[in-house]
């Protein structure tokens, strides 16, 4: 319930901010200066968002948010490794640059030395650069004894989605939207809908039934067409056995075709379904990389990168955390 100051607040800032508009501002008096930046130039770029070259069409290296703008290279031209977080960064995909080559696991973690900047991202403008420490276990696989991880300061400071190496990395990173994509009409099925991914997920399995739960329907650009492509992640409950799926997998939907459903993975425990959490282009080229993240029904899961370039999608790596 809100306090009789929440209720009063509005008259009392309105009077206080009519008297300062009459007062004159400190950086006025000392010659118009901004905290070091020039005639607002910095803080013009970090509201828009553009960078030099943008009037030409060019991509801006510019990322606003959080304690700092981001500024640097984007693969092609640079490596870059996207991380998860796991109590720490766990590397999920990386693009070598003098490989030139999509990889995954410990090849990803070796790029990043101890002491070099990441950027830790939680989505909006909630976004900061720490610094990477040593090698460490995530919390996904206490008592292992496996230091795939990168541990970092500061991780409980937000709700932090992804990281990215080198920090302008994120400007190759787009995450959906979960709320919006895993409830209310976003799973609604209608008729025709669930009839052609019923006739796909037999012709992996015919032996299902017919109960059909949409879990998650994404929609995002690979190729930057204009045309949304259709995620669909779909399961079916096991009659038999509680908490486990007589099938589980997520479908793609190019151009949003339903006549075309291709299969993307299918849970191999059957315990788990599919999350798409965003796109993720790792080498500057064709189209995106998709970004996905199985969740487990007893909890916890992991994720995994997967490249598509025209055709079926193809895993990169395995799956974090031992999911």
């Amino acid at each position: 319930m809100r306090s009789w100051r929440g209720r009063t607040s509005i008259t009392g800032l309105l009077t206080l901010s009519f008297a300062l508009a009459g007062c004159p501002k400190k950086d006025d008096e000392d010659g118009g200066k901004d905290d070091g930046k020039a005639d607002g130039k910095a803080d013009s770029k970090a509201d828009d968002g553009k960078a030099e070259g943008d009037d030409e069409g060019e991509p801006t290296l510019q990322v606003a948010g959080g304690d700092e703008t981001v500024e640097g290279p984007v693969p092609p031209d640079t490596s870059m490794v996207l991380f998860s977080i796991e109590g720490a960064l766990v590397p999920v995909a990386c693009f070598d640059k003098d490989a030139g080559a999509i990889k995954a696991g410990n090849d990803c973690k070796k790029m990043v030395n101890e002491g070099d900047e990441v950027r830790l991202d939680a989505g909006f403008s909630n976004a900061r650069n720490k610094k990477a420490g040593g090698s460490t276990e995530p919390q996904c696989l206490a008592g292992a004894g496996k230091e795939v991880a990168i541990a970092i300061d500061g991780l409980a400071e937000a709700n932090y989605k992804y990281a990215t190496w080198p920090p302008s990395g994120v400007k190759a990173v787009k995450v959906v939207d979960a709320e919006a994509t895993t409830g209310g009409s976003a799973t609604t099925l209608d008729d025709d809908t669930k009839g052609k991914l019923l006739a796909a997920i037999k012709k992996d399995k015919a032996s299902v039934g017919d109960e059909l739960t949409l879990h998650q329907r994404a929609e995002v650009e690979l190729d930057d067409n204009g045309k949304k492509d259709v995620f669909l992640s779909v399961h079916i409950k096991d009659p038999k056995i509680i908490e486990q799926y007589a099938w589980s997998g997520v479908f793609l939907a190019r151009d949003g075709n339903l006549d075309d459903l291709v299969l993307v993975d299918k849970s191999k425990s059957k315990k788990d379904v599919f999350e798409l959490r965003g796109t993720v282009n790792l080498d500057g080229a064709g189209d995106k990389e998709l970004w996905f993240r199985v969740v487990q029904a007893e909890g916890g899961g992991g994720d995994r990168v997967y490249t598509v370039n025209g055709g079926a999608p193809k895993g990169v790596g395995k799956w974090t955390c031992g999911a």
